[in-house]
């Protein structure tokens, strides 16, 4: 992983709000993506990258824990609604978070989020708790850091 310390949005701070359009072309701001304990927000480029295909499996994969643990998710993606929707519908198992459409890019900017695909981890009052910014050669973090992460907020 990168020190993010100086990447990526500031710790301890609110989030950025945003309405933006998902797979469906559906209008989505944060309030709508929130769980009961908060929100784990995913940050990737193009839809079709391998890199990115394999980060979205990842979370398809552990997408049910954190939900279980009152974590909604959802991933921001610079790419048109179109190509995230010819994603979704390919997918071999559904997906359980929606594709945010991200076309300009500017979510992607609020949260400083432009150079590096990664995670952000928000609590219930919307407040930037941890945040994983990942290199090309690795998915997302070890669940079992996630886990441990989602377990200190309440």
């Amino acid at each position: 992983m990168l020190n993010t310390f100086e990447l990526g949005p500031r710790l301890h701070t609110p989030a950025p709000d945003f309405r933006i359009g998902d797979h469906n072309q559906i209008s989505r701001q944060l309030d709508d993506l929130m769980g009961p304990r908060g929100l784990i927000l995913g940050f990737l480029g193009d839809i079709w990258l391998s890199a990115s295909v394999r980060r979205i499996i990842w979370l398809q994969r552990h997408a049910s824990t954190f939900i279980r643990a009152g974590f909604n998710v959802g991933l921001v993606i610079r790419d048109q609604p179109h190509m995230l929707y010819g994603f979704y519908i390919s997918s071999p198992t559904p997906l359980e978070f929606p594709l945010l459409a991200d076309v300009r890019g500017e979510v992607h900017q609020r949260y400083n989020m432009t150079d590096h695909p990664g995670l952000v981890l928000l609590d219930r009052s919307r407040i930037i708790r941890h945040k994983w910014l990942m290199p090309d050669e690795r998915v997302w973090p070890k669940i079992q850091e996630m886990l441990d992460m989602l377990q200190t907020l309440d």
